[in-house]
């Protein structure tokens, strides 16, 4: 008798099947399985980029996260990765990306208490927040991206670059999951 093969329905199914396939990128992961991986879904066709939620089942399917920072080390580690991937050869591209930042969207409340209604999609508590100078601006924002505008004029905070802004969260933009050590 035959091995049987159950066919698992893939968390990408939603998606197109060229958003699918780009979106089996490979892991950046060290060598010793004591520190989580990570996945950058960078797409430079505006089409192809996709809403938090959208964002966040796929992460979820592949056993991982949106990602959550949980200390300024991590906050350059992702930097120096996002460098990597505009030096690597695809050139300088704006694309702000998806992180497992979020608030209900039931919390409203005054402009000094908004940063602390933001929590981490996979439970974790982190204090550390990389916002950029005039954010969160809360209302109807509850999704937090991190910047990745390099060609931008700068703001008052500075060059749009890998600081925090909440945003709608069905606009559409690149993300990167984070997954367990040994994923």
């Amino acid at each position: 008798m035959g091995k049987t093969v159950r066919h698992q329905p893939s968390p990408t199914n939603f998606l197109p099947p060229l958003l699918r396939q780009e979106l089996t990128g490979r892991k950046v992961c060290y060598a010793d399985y004591k520190h989580p991986c990570y996945k950058i879904a960078f797409f430079q066709d505006l089409t192809a980029r996709v809403g938090y939620h959208q964002a966040r089942q796929v992460c979820d399917g592949e056993g991982g996260h949106l990602l959550s920072i949980e200390s300024e080390a991590e906050q350059k580690l992702i930097e120096r990765m996002l460098q990597n991937l505009t030096n690597s050869g695809s050139g300088k591209s704006d694309g702000d990306f998806w992180i497992g930042l979020a608030r209900n969207r039931d919390s409203m409340a005054s402009s000094a208490a908004c940063p602390d209604l933001y929590r981490w999609d996979d439970g974790s508590t982190s204090k550390f927040r990389n916002w950029y100078a005039d954010e969160p601006s809360c209302g109807s924002e509850a999704c937090v991206v991190m910047y990745h505008q390099p060609t931008a004029n700068p703001g008052i905070g500075g060059p749009y670059l890998y600081q925090w802004n909440d945003d709608r969260c069905n606009m559409k933009h690149n993300f990167i999951c984070k997954y367990p050590p040994g994923k």
